[in-house]
Parts: structure tokens; sequence; C-alpha cells
């Protein structure tokens, strides 16, 4: 086994090849049980139901299948392993030591996270090699972005919305009880990829549904990681000038639109001028407690959801007993101090130098931006466990994987 430019290999499979070319398909065809059963797990990611009498979330159950399918081929689904999964596997190991070194005494809490991280962690793996076949990689995109266009339509219409208050003035709506701020992440990933996508007589019409089922929700970081997203892939889109000067206007020209949108919407309108005042819905006092906390517990912080128990009870928490980080730095330094916090990290930042080497491959700088999105996502709100965080991990992998050479573009 080797390792090279982040991509641990084994013999019969070398990264160079990987980069080189996408799957040979007259060996390395995906079994269409594998493929179905990706595809069902991407179609499902907006679809978390919250409040369910089933203790498991919809997402995590199509996960499951997908991994089951992936043992049909596991040769083709585990054939090489990212560098930054690695990284990833190391910070589980900092995750299970913080909880035995804090002797954490929320065991089921702490238990039903770590698996979910470790099927997410193995759902990275294998689609970042499913992923870089072309058809699949495709097929991926086009199945996120319809489940996308259909849950927004749906909040739209009014279809399984729910609503609640603020005290800003008006309703934030979202569907099937969902989190607002996790559903504008989704939201906006799904709305980049509808933009990439043809023909843009239909695609663009049903982004901009996407876009105003965002602005319904509220989620002032939902707004800008989607401005982040489309600015990014804006500006990064094109290889000769010319492109990039037309794909900046036209970058310009979707701000705007969803700008003016903005505008007409007094709740989110509001919402914007209370954060200029300082009101950032709590964090303004979560994020003094948990930087306390990680001057305390640098090495090995609190322990995972250990964390969040404190953080409820140096704010006074009132009506939860906990409450996360609000961001995903503060909470990786807050649970598992350094020694989590940076592996996973480098992790992160591997997959943003695939995303950027697939810049040269046929998805442009579509990878890019959905890191972005999600990056900026993460910033106000704690999605490390959240599928559509991973599912931009495996894309940027897959694709800077099998992103062309540089000098081949020469």
């Amino acid at each position: 086994m080797a390792t090279n430019a982040g991509v641990v290999t084994f013999p019969s499979y070398t990264a160079s090849a990987a980069r080189a070319r996408p799957l040979d398909h007259a060996r390395t065809t995906v079994n269409p049980v594998i493929r179905a059963a990706l595809y069902l797990f991407v179609l499902s990611i907006p679809f978390e139901i919250p409040n369910r009498t089933l203790p498991v979330e919809i997402p995590t159950i199509t996960g499951c299948i997908f991994l089951l399918a992936t043992l049909l081929r596991p040769g083709l689904s585990y054939r090489a392993i990212p560098g930054a999964a690695l990284w990833f596997c190391v910070y589980l190991w900092m995750f299970g030591l913080s909880t035995l070194f804090n002797q954490s005494t929320e065991t089921v809490l702490v238990l039903n996270l770590f698996l979910e991280m470790l099927q997410l962690l193995l759902i990275f793996w294998a689609a970042s090699n499913l992923l870089r076949d072309r058809r699949v990689l495709r097929g991926t995109l086009i199945t996120l972005a319809i489940a996308v266009a259909l849950r927004g339509a749906l909040q739209v219409l009014g279809i399984g919305a729910t609503a609640h208050e603020v005290w800003t003035g008006g309703e934030r709506i979202t569907a099937f009880g969902q989190n607002a701020n996790l559903s504008a992440i989704i939201l906006s990933v799904g709305t980049l990829i509808l933009l990439n996508l043809r023909p843009k007589l239909v695609t663009w019409p049903i982004a901009g549904v996407a876009t105003l089922a965002i602005i319904q929700t509220g989620s002032r970081g939902g707004l800008f990681c989607l401005a982040a997203g489309i600015l990014v892939w804006a500006i990064t889109s094109g290889r000769t000038i010319g492109a990039r000067i037309r794909g900046v206007f036209v970058g310009l020209f979707v701000l705007g639109a969803i700008a003016f949108g903005v505008l007409r919407d007094d709740m989110l309108r509001e919402r914007l001028l209370a954060a200029e005042g300082g009101s950032l819905a709590g964090r303004e006092n979560i994020y003094p407690a948990t930087l306390s906390m990680i001057s305390e517990k640098p090495i090995l912080g609190w322990g995972p959801i250990e964390n969040q128990f404190e953080i409820g009870a140096r704010i006074g928490e009132e009506k939860k007993d906990k409450r996360d980080a609000h961001n995903i730095v503060l909470d990786l330094m807050s649970s598992t101090g350094i020694l989590g916090t940076i592996p996973f990290l480098i992790g992160w930042a591997l997959c943003v130098g695939s995303a950027w080497r697939a810049r040269r491959g046929s998805c442009g700088a579509l990878p890019l931006a959905l890191l972005v999105v999600t990056f900026v996502g993460c910033m106000s709100g704690t999605w490390i466990a959240s599928k559509i965080l991973w599912l931009t991990f495996s894309i940027a992998a897959a694709t800077g994987a099998t992103a062309p050479p540089k000098e081949a573009l020469s």
C-alpha cells in the first residue's frame, strides 16, 4: 500500500492512474444495484423528518442500505482510500479517546453519534470511489437536484410545510419540522447543481423555486452560504479570461435576483437587520462560553455531547438541557480539543485541494462551490454529522481524483 498526493491506494490501482482517467468501464462498471442504492441515499437527504415515531433518520436507513449494497462489489467500492479518509479516522480515534478521558455519562448519545460518524466515513470512502465513474457522478448530481427541487416545491406550495414565529416578526417556514438552517444548506447545494445542469430554460426556474424556499426558511447562514457558493462558482468557472468574465456577470445576475427576493421578504430582512444589531439567535452568548471552555481544556476538550451540556449550563439555557456550539470549529475544539480538531480539518483541507484540482475536469468549479456552501453553513451551525456535508466531501474527492493532469491542458 502506498500514498500519493493525498490518496492511499492498493498496488493494483495507482493514484496517478486515478487522476489521469475515470474508471475503466470495461472492467469496473458499477453494479446497477449499488447505483440504485446510492441514488436512493442521495434522494433521501433533503427529506429528514425529525418528529417521527421511528428512532432512526430516513437518510441513515438509506445510508445503511447503500453500504450493504457496496458489498456486492467491495473491490470496486473500496478500491482506493482517500487521504482525507485516513485523517477522518484519526479524528474518530480522538473522539473515542476524549470520551474515555472525560468519562462521559451520556453513553447512549455519544454511542449514537459515534456510529453515525462511522457510517458517514464509510459512505465517504465508498462514494468517493464510485463517483469516479462519470455516469454515476452525473446520476448522483441529477438525483440530488431532483430531490431538492421536489423538497423546495413542497415547501413553497405549503405541502408538509411547518412554521414558527420569530421575535423579529413573521414566520420561518420549513417542511416536515426540519431544522430551517440545515434545510437551507441542503437547498443551497441543490440550487448550485441546478444552475449547472441543462437545459437552462428548465433548471434555472426550478433553481428559483429552491431559492424561494431558502428565503422562506429565514436562515441568514443559509443565505450567506448560497451567496458564497455562487460567487466561487462564478469567479472560478471557465478556463479563459472571457469565460470567467462571463461567469462573473452571470453570478452577479443571480445574486441580484436573490437580493431582490430577500428585500421583498419582510421576515428575512428584519432578521438581517437584527444581526447587524448584534442579535445572533443566542450565538452572542454561546460563542464566548465555548471559547472559555476551550481555554480550560484545549487538548482533548470536554468530550463529544458532554460539551453541549456544558454550554447549556454556562449560558443558563432554560428550554433545553444542552446547546451545540453553532460553529463546527468551536464544536470540534470544545468536544475533542486540538487532538481531534487538527486531523478533521486536515481531512477537510484535502477535500478542498481535491475540489480545486477538479476545476480541470468536466464538473469545473462546481465541486469547489459545493464545498464552500457547506463550509460557510458549518460556520454558523454544527453540521459535522450531516449527510450533505459528507456527500460534498465525496464529490470533491472523486472529481479531484479523475481530473486530468495539469500538463494535459497545455
